[in-house]
């Protein structure tokens, strides 16, 4: 379309053109909120182009009823999260952090994103921009993931401080995570996060040949689905029946002796690889389970074990839960501590001084657990029960 008329007179370049020329002030304009915005000169711009861009910069602003900045000068939203990820990512190349929490950092950024405006100048978010971060992300997540979201928009603001990138630190005003108190009882409201040994023989019973084994590392190990995901052949020692594996989510070692029950899932698991694989378990297309992010691909694999089974409201970090639970009646909490990889607080002297835990203590630990899960039947004075 021709950008005048037969007057002479500047047009609009086309029908949804959001400006409109303004020939009294001789520049592009937009009402917004009962007031005339001007753009450029419309001899210096004819075709609207620069006006454009200027508008969609100033946009929410804008509407906002905001003072706009020039966006050309002043750091935005959308800056300020892609410096803080590409630090995150320097510190993933280097092994300071893993590949799981950078997904998080990521799905958190883009969200703040998506929720203030990327073309927003960074220092002007204040407490009402916050509570609003907070109110759409309380309708989408519960408590805890709602306590971790929080967080990681909190770090991206004291990084963009700390970086010298914000002048000031950002005022969060009521920006808080949800109360203790409330993470409580949206724990004891789910119920028990436990599996009954009968739950878990019912699932090995419908599980494929991968999941049996993640399973049963779940149990007797305290496996995660992330550390399914990412198991090494090289981990196992499957003729003399141990795991040597730090858990990559915390990068502390773990050591655990395996069940003959679990060695031969695990064995069967990986006769079915591609040649060539390292990790221990692969889908039959040759997909591994770390592809999808955060392990969703062994949740999604053990989701349909639970509904076959007949088990509701569980996933499969409950097997980590009921190892942990059912190991303490072994009565030696350090060795399942171990086996779980969990890092000791700064004021547990105990572990600071402690060396190492032996073989059989560990192996006291996951005897308990076998004998859990299978238990023998009672033998008396006269025989078979």
């Amino acid at each position: 379309m021709a950008n005048s008329s037969s007057s002479g007179k500047t047009a609009k370049p086309r029908k949804d053109f959001p400006l409109f020329p303004h020939h009294g002030a001789g520049r592009w304009c937009k009402k917004v909120k009962q007031r005339h915005v001007y753009f450029e000169r419309l001899d210096e711009d004819p075709k609207g182009v620069k006006s454009l861009d200027l508008w969609l910069d100033q946009k929410d602003d804008l509407l906002a009823g905001r003072e706009p900045r020039n966006r050309r000068e002043s750091l935005t939203v959308k800056d300020l999260v892609n410096s803080f990820l590409t630090y995150k990512l320097e510190l993933l190349n280097s092994g300071e952090l893993t590949q799981r929490t950078l997904d998080g950092y990521t799905d958190a950024g883009q969200q703040l994103v998506d929720i203030v405006g990327r073309h927003r100048t960074a220092e002007d978010i204040g407490p009402e921009d916050f509570a609003k971060v907070r109110a759409v992300l309380a309708k989408r997540y519960k408590p805890v993931s709602l306590t971790n979201r929080i967080q990681v928009v909190r770090s991206i603001f004291k990084y963009g401080y700390d970086a010298a990138l914000l002048d000031k630190p950002a005022r969060f005003g009521m920006f808080k995570k949800p109360r203790a108190k409330v993470i409580r009882e949206t724990r004891i409201a789910k119920g028990a996060q436990d599996f009954t040994a009968a739950e878990v023989r019912r699932l090995l019973k419908v599980a494929t040949v991968n999941l049996r084994g993640m399973i049963l590392l779940g149990v007797q190990c305290g496996f995660g689905n992330t550390d399914c995901g990412e198991l090494e052949e090289s981990a196992l020692d499957v003729l003399r029946g141990w795991l040597d594996w730090p858990r990559q989510k915390t990068a502390t070692h773990r050591r655990a002796p395996l069940w003959d029950e679990t060695i031969e899932a695990i064995n069967a698991a990986m006769s079915q690889r591609p040649q060539g694989s390292s990790l221990v378990f692969m889908g039959r297309r040759g997909e591994n389970y770390i592809g999808d992010r955060n392990g969703y691909r062994v949740s999604r694999e053990f989701q349909r074990a639970t509904r076959d089974a007949g088990i509701d409201g569980k996933g499969f970090y409950c097997l980590r839960r009921t190892f942990q639970t059912v190991g303490e009646d072994s009565g030696d909490l350090a060795a399942v501590k171990a086996i779980m990889g969990h890092i000791p607080s700064e004021n547990d002297m105990s572990a600071r001084y402690r060396q190492r835990i032996s073989d059989e203590r560990l192996r006291r630990v996951t005897d308990h657990l076998h004998g859990w899960l299978w238990p023998r039947p009672f033998v008396g004075k006269g025989g078979a029960a």
